[in-house]
């Protein structure tokens, strides 16, 4: 009876040192895992960041006005382009071709349904 209960105590032990291996196992697994995360969320940050001042440098204000000049042929604003609101022509009604052919087709009325006197067992929310 006590060699059996030696048996089973070695094997208890036996198996919480496997438990205990495989858990440390995992941990380091995870560990190493969100170092990894965490590397290469740094480098997706520090690549925004690049991005970003590649952006502030195409954009610069000095830059932008050289291509306008070469590539746009823009000219000096003068005051005679400024009027009045009241010189704006008013814009006509807005007109609805699709709505237009349909009134003249005779289909731009509202139709009335035909209701019967009982309803129908088919008709969603009937009651017999």
């Amino acid at each position: 009876m006590i060699k059996f209960l030696h048996v089973i105590a070695i094997g208890a032990l036996v198996s919480s040192a496997v438990y205990a291996y495989t858990i440390k196992y995992e941990t380091t697994l995870a560990t190493e895992h969100l170092q990894k995360l965490r590397s290469k969320t740094q480098r997706e940050r520090d690549a925004i960041q690049v991005l970003k001042a590649e952006w502030q440098f195409l954009n610069r204000p000095d830059r932008i006005q050289t291509l306008a000049d070469r590539h746009l042929d823009l000219q000096a604003f003068q005051a005679t382009q400024v009027v009045k609101p009241s010189e704006i022509p008013n814009r006509g009604p807005k007109v609805d071709a699709i709505g237009r052919k349909l009134e003249d087709l005779g289909l731009g009325l509202p139709t009335e349904t035909p209701r019967s006197a009982r309803t129908s067992a088919t008709t969603p929310g009937a009651m017999p």
